[in-house]
């Protein structure tokens, strides 16, 4: 049997590009240093200074080389043990009362590293204007968070070389949101993410070395890694009904952004993450606008 036209595209033969997403916002930010400060046992405040400004990665040190080893990751991001604090950044330039604590490394990646973070809260004081060097206090909230963040550098240097392309990530990411807010206005980040099953955008930030993408934190953790122990060597078999409910899962996740006329084009089990017994679907490196509307 053969179909006189695919409902999916105009029977015109003319090829097009794909529509442009429209471009992100991101808010200045700054990295601080988190001191390692003799006798302080609260881990629920961590210090910095004021005029602090951690350029963990200077660009002017990296080369032009095409030469993939140079832009390890290991070599650029440093101590891994370092913690810093993302703080965003006034019209003025000055730092705000929140930011993200960043720790541990959970996933490494093209273009920079995925770490996991908290919020924190700068504590007020009477001393609004500090002088140079003195401490600061900053509250640690429970609020977890997962910052991806990606180095200029490598952004600059792989260019078109690599088909994931991390700009058009966070565009992707901030386009499906705010489409998915026109119709669910009041959800919260979080609900938006269960509701949707599409990993939304907490926060875009950059500073001369990186573009942070900020996520909620997803507590379990990849559903490759779900699925598959592979330092044990063994494998989750899923119930007839897990799997049908997963499935179903994954499938309004397509359809939200079938929606906002995204299509994916990654979709694997490394690109799903599970959230409180939910499938949220990840990483729009390499996603397209669907070009006819």
């Amino acid at each position: 049997m053969q179909f006189d036209h695919n409902t999916d595209y105009p029977t015109s033969n003319e090829g097009h590009q794909p529509i442009d997403f429209t471009d992100y916002t991101a808010t200045r930010a700054k990295r601080l240093t988190v001191l390692d400060l003799e006798g302080a046992t609260d881990e629920n405040v961590v210090y910095t200074r004021t005029g602090d400004d951690d350029d963990v990665s200077d660009e002017s040190d990296m080369t032009d080389s095409d030469d993939d080893e140079s832009m390890d990751v290991d070599s650029e991001y440093g101590d891994d043990e370092q913690k810093v604090i993302v703080v965003k950044l006034d019209d003025e330039g000055n730092s705000q009362n929140v930011g993200y604590l960043l720790k541990r490394v959970l996933k490494t990646a093209i273009y920079g590293r995925v770490r996991y973070a908290l919020v924190v809260r700068k504590r007020q004081t009477e001393n609004a204007a500090a002088p140079a060097g003195a401490l600061v206090a900053w509250d640690v909230t429970g609020e977890r968070c997962a910052v991806k963040e990606m180095s200029w550098t490598k952004i600059h240097h792989l260019g078109n070389r690599c088909e994931e392309d991390p700009v058009k990530e966070v565009k992707a990411m901030q386009f499906i949101q705010r489409h998915y807010q026109q119709t669910n206005p009041n959800r919260t980040i979080g609900e938006a993410m269960i509701e949707s099953k599409v990993m939304p955008s907490r926060d875009i930030l950059d500073d001369r070395n990186y573009l942070y993408s900020v996520m909620p934190f997803c507590d379990g953790g990849e559903f490759f890694d779900y699925l598959v122990d592979e330092e044990e060597g063994t494998a989750t078999i899923l119930s007839e009904n897990e799997a049908r409910r997963y499935l179903l899962q994954i499938l309004e996740g397509i359809e939200t952004m079938q929606n906002a006329g995204v299509t994916h084009r990654d979709m694997s089990l490394d690109n799903l993450m599970i959230h409180d017994g939910n499938c949220i679907i990840i990483d729009m490196g390499v996603a397209l606008r669907i070009p006819y509307e």
